[in-house]
């Protein structure tokens, strides 16, 4: 589509395919301090003389049970997939907001909105980037700066190897294995076996924020679910929604004055 690209890893080896066919490259790790983020931000402008678009696509699961992934590992997931997130945007808002223009995007999970056994610590994560997704198209809409969420069906990439990104709590405890050996199905079933083409999933994102291709002329969404198995469960989320706040609505309506 004719885009420079500037791509970013921590392993600046892994995306060596990029950079031949093209892209700049640039080692970032998203849990750096605030300011070394604002350096790279300085860096990456440099680099073509502006950015007009970021996206945020750092992350990672970790799988236990709630009471198996210890404070640390939580800590460190939060580190990477929410504050990663939040720092790596400030750094570039000013360049936006100064240009008034730009677009941002923030790659969530349907796992935000849809319980998965085995990995709630990443899918609290993927909630919580969503709404601040939200929340930040609702800042900086008025400055001419574009904000996308992209809530990720299943696509084939490393996601689900665990010698690539997929992390597991250093925690067992026997009466969680039924959760966990159900995710472990899960991954298998799906290893290998992904509905949605990354390809065609990085093309879609592209039209949507910049309002081309199959999105041409419409207006940028607040946020979207992405993938053939990603639409289904929002709309059964939403039935579930409906049917439980009208199943209970004698309470939920029964403390005002």
């Amino acid at each position: 589509m004719g885009q420079k690209v500037i791509a970013t890893a921590r392993n600046i080896d892994r995306i060596r395919d990029i950079e031949q066919a093209g892209a700049a490259v640039m080692t970032v790790d998203v849990t750096w301090s605030p300011e070394k983020l604002k350096e790279v931000a300085t860096s990456a402008i440099g680099t073509y003389g502006r950015v007009d678009y970021l996206i945020n696509n750092a992350g990672y699961p970790c799988q236990g049970a709630i009471e198996e992934v210890s404070h640390q590992e939580t800590y460190d997931v939060f580190s990477t997939n929410v504050f990663g997130v939040l720092n790596v945007t400030r750094s570039f808002l000013p360049h936006f907001r100064e240009r008034r223009s730009g677009g941002i995007v923030i790659i969530s999970s349907i796992s935000s909105r849809q319980y998965f056994p085995g990995i709630t610590i990443y899918s609290a994560t993927k909630a919580a980037v969503s709404m601040i997704g939200e929340g930040l198209k609702d800042e900086v809409e008025a400055l001419g700066i574009k904000v996308l969420t992209v809530d990720l069906g299943v696509f084939k990439t490393s996601a689900f190897k665990r010698d690539t990104n997929l992390k597991k709590a250093a925690q067992v405890i026997p009466d969680y294995k039924p959760i966990n050996d159900r995710y472990d199905e899960i991954r298998e079933i799906l290893m290998g076996n992904e509905p949605n083409d990354p390809k065609l999933g990085v093309l879609r994102i592209i039209e949507v924020i910049t309002q081309s291709g199959m999105a041409a002329g419409r207006v940028v969404p607040v946020r979207i679910p992405l993938g053939k198995d990603a639409k289904e469960p929002l709309i059964n989320n939403c039935h579930d929604i409906i049917e439980e706040v009208e199943g209970w609505s004698n309470i939920i309506s029964s403390t005002g004055y």
